[in-house]
């Protein structure tokens, strides 16, 4: 007997991060760098994917689309895209980030391809995973990893065609669990659009994805932490100040900007989504800052934030998505259009997101590093977004933007001021 394949029907932020990707031809795909720390052949790697293909079903899930967006979960692992390369030199993360940010994936087929990187005895050195962002945020990568790494070492073997349930929407978890969204599936002060302008006008087809990634160590990361652990304040809405600070320094800088927060959505379930589990589980709040940010304490800044984050997380005011589960394809049509559209500002703030500690995830790994990782952002979406997290060897800043809505020029800039920012308070 033919067992029945897994579907669904999609939450409303996932129909839109499908729909912003089509529209845009991948502006909103994450794409993952992961580093090959001990000799590893590639008959051996394909063989741990294709297990965990297997076992995660939005891994085999597609694209349909009627009269509601589909997960239907039927594509075998002998369809995704695999691509090989030998690499005779250092990894060339900016460069290498650019061309397989041009790489679109059609949904309708698959969700995710992969990129192999052997050296001259063809052993593994390098593993990009590039998805549509509705079917894996960073937290997912990382889950998946430490499967995999348990997999290769055999501490973990999962039996034949194992295979975990197809949960509900993340949307619909949130909406049972009693959280509310704003009126629209973007936040909305006092009904205006906040516009932060770009800087320079051009269409979807003329955007070019861009990502810089900086290195801290974790020390200097925990002592960041310390900080601010006195009051009470946590990283991210240190991080989140940070971020706020550093912006002033863009020629485009407006006063009165938001940050956009990427929270992780799992443990606000009822019940919590296992830690096991991959899909796109980010969900946002919209953060307030003053008119001017440098003019104020960066930890009296941070504790305001986490005062706002609080407010969220209890229900005491909504996210910055509207939650709930219904919606038509052709509102969600419009939204992506609306967003990715040519206009002369960017739909929302500065994102982000700290994805947080690998080994307090699930443990070190042997095989993996999660090095750099970064969404695209050809949607026109946010001026940028920034990424942070510990892998076992290092404290990651990856900040994304898409040019010429930003140069890169002005990215450096407020990457120098963010990093500034953070050496003034840990030295």
């Amino acid at each position: 007997m033919k067992s029945e394949i897994p579907s669904r029907e999609m939450g409303r932020q996932e129909a839109l991060h499908v729909e912003l990707s089509r529209q845009s031809k991948g502006g909103l795909q994450l794409i993952s760098f992961i580093r090959v720390c001990e000799p590893l052949a590639i008959d051996t790697l394909r063989s741990g994917l294709k297990i965990l293909h297997q076992y995660h079903p939005l891994l085999r899930a597609r694209v349909e689309k009627d009269n509601k967006y589909r997960w239907v979960c039927d594509v075998n692992f002998s369809e995704i895209p695999i691509d090989v390369y030998r690499l005779d030199k250092e990894m060339d993360f900016e460069g290498e980030y650019s061309n397989q940010a041009k790489k679109y994936i059609d949904s309708d087929r698959y969700a995710y391809c992969l990129s192999i990187f052997c050296n001259h005895e063809g052993l593994v050195q390098w593993v990009i995973v590039n998805n549509i962002h509705a079917i894996m945020d960073g937290r997912s990568i990382m889950t998946l990893f430490l499967q995999l790494d348990q997999l290769v070492q055999k501490n973990k073997p999962f039996r034949d065609n194992e295979t975990l349930p197809l949960g509900e929407s993340i949307a619909k978890n949130l909406e049972v669990a009693g959280y509310v969204g704003e009126k629209h599936i973007f936040h909305d002060a006092d009904d205006q659009k906040l516009n932060w302008p770009v800087e320079k006008v051009a269409p979807a087809s003329k955007r070019q994805a861009g990502a810089i990634a900086r290195l801290l160590c974790p020390e200097d990361l925990h002592q960041l932490a310390k900080i601010g652990k006195d009051r009470g304040v946590k990283l991210t809405a240190i991080l989140c100040a940070i971020a706020s600070i550093a912006s002033v320094v863009l020629p485009t800088y407006k006063k009165g900007e938001e940050i956009i927060l990427a929270l992780d959505g799992r443990g606000l379930c009822t019940p919590p989504i296992p830690l096991e589990h991959i899909g796109s589980f980010s969900q946002t709040t919209q953060l307030s800052i003053p008119e001017d940010p440098t003019s104020v304490d960066i930890i009296d800044f941070a504790e305001n934030l986490q005062s706002q984050i609080y407010t969220v997380l209890t229900k005491q005011r909504p996210m910055a998505k509207k939650i709930v589960s219904a919606y038509t394809v052709a509102e969600v049509e419009a939204m992506a259009r609306e967003t990715i559209s040519g206009s002369e500002s960017f739909f929302a703030g500065i994102c982000v997101s700290n994805v947080g500690s690998l080994s307090k995830l699930g443990g070190r790994m042997k095989f993996f590093d999660i090095e750099k990782g970064m969404v695209t952002q050809t949607n026109g979406l946010n001026p940028l977004t920034v990424i942070s997290y510990t892998t076992n060897k290092n404290s990651v800043f990856v900040f994304g933007y898409c040019e010429p809505l930003l140069s890169r020029n002005s990215v450096l800039l407020y990457i120098k001021r963010y990093m500034d920012i953070i050496g003034g308070l840990i030295h």
